[in-house]
């Protein structure tokens, strides 16, 4: 309720309208009753006048004011503020992405072709030798169970 409440006093404060005293003394009006519908916690009455303010004041029997800038400039506020925090959250993944590996990995195939292909080769290759190291434990292992269980060992594929 508070945050509505700032933005229609925000939006619809008289002190805006200082040289133009016919609106000024609707503004006066209209903030009184964001004021009073605040103090009363009066949250429908909050909504009423963000949703419709122009018909709200004429229900009052106000001086009728145009609200048109107000509702463009409400509009493109709400919508600065989205994109704001839209930018934020493209920032923050951004940073994250230059962070990771990944990204160093990219960055650095477009720098140098032919980079992941030697990268590959060399994963290859260590797996190969690791896969040999594996085979030769199977096969003492193999070796250790013949002879402590007197029985051939299957051989694991």
């Amino acid at each position: 309720m508070t945050q509505l409440w700032k933005k229609l006093v925000k939006l619809y404060h008289p002190d805006r309208f200082a040289n133009e005293p016919e609106k000024q003394e609707t503004y006066n009006k209209l903030t009184a009753a964001i004021n009073l519908a605040k103090d009363n916690g009066d949250i429908e009455l909050l909504r009423e006048i963000a949703e419709d303010p122009h018909g709200f004041i004429l229900r009052q029997g106000w001086a009728n004011l145009d609200f048109g800038d107000q509702v463009e400039l409400a509009q493109l506020r709400r919508l600065h503020e989205t994109l704001s925090a839209e930018i934020k959250v493209v920032v923050e993944s951004l940073k994250q992405l230059r962070a990771s590996p990944d990204y160093e990995l990219c960055q650095l195939a477009g720098q140098k072709p032919g980079v992941l292909d030697e990268l590959a080769a060399e994963r290859a290759k260590q797996l190969e030798i690791e896969n040999a190291e594996l085979e030769k434990q199977a096969e003492r292992l193999a070796k250790e169970i013949k002879k402590l269980s007197g029985k051939v060992a299957e051989k694991i594929v």
